[in-house]
């Protein structure tokens, strides 16, 4: 037997992307069970999660906002397919992340600041330092898989998105910059609703 609010829910949300009725709007929080991303240059899949993301939905447009939390990441990679080195890397989220909601379908849009810490290459630390980050946010437009349903959740796909250069790592910044930036990365976030 559905709970109350799972009820309530399934109601206002086929009222809200349905017909487009005013209604109170709703908030959808997701536990983000898994992802990944992979950077092209370095023919490297990072894991993601678990996280959480926070939808704050304006029912009477399909229009949302939302905050994501991502756990820091644990990287391993091999430099010139050869080297083994490993990263701490953090998504930190700037700003809202933004979308729209329509007939059960999801587009979003994200800022984040890709940050290294820890980085060490053949167990040697590289000292990056405490602040080594991307000279400005990468910009991430996200798409839901077909089988995503809203009231359940499913995966979030990016458009291949662009990892801007580093700034303030230090003298290992010029090398990761050789390394890591450049366009075609890709980025899957699996969405499972929390009731």
């Amino acid at each position: 037997m559905l709970r109350p609010v799972l009820i309530g829910a399934i109601a206002l949300t086929a009222t809200l992307l349905g017909a487009g009725t005013a209604a109170a709007d709703p908030v959808f929080t997701y536990d983000i069970t898994k992802g990944s991303s992979t950077i092209k240059k370095l023919n490297s899949s990072l894991p993601l999660g678990p996280g959480g993301l926070v939808v704050d939905l304006e029912g009477a447009t399909g229009n949302f906002t939302a905050d994501m939390t991502l756990p820091p990441a644990k990287g391993e990679f091999k430099i010139l397919g050869v080297f083994p080195t490993t990263a701490t890397v953090t998504f930190q989220q700037v700003g809202k992340v933004t979308g729209t909601l329509v007939d059960g379908v999801v587009k979003a849009h994200t800022n984040v600041t890709i940050r290294l810490s820890d980085v060490k290459a053949v167990g040697l630390p590289m000292f990056v330092g405490d602040n080594c980050h991307t000279s400005k946010p990468a910009t991430i437009d996200l798409d839901s898989a077909p089988e995503f349903n809203p009231l359940e959740g499913g995966d979030l796909i990016a458009k291949p998105y662009t990892i801007p250069e580093f700034t303030d790592c230090g003298l290992s910044t010029l090398m990761l910059n050789g390394l890591i930036p450049g366009p075609d990365n890709s980025l899957r976030l699996t969405l499972a609703i929390k009731w």
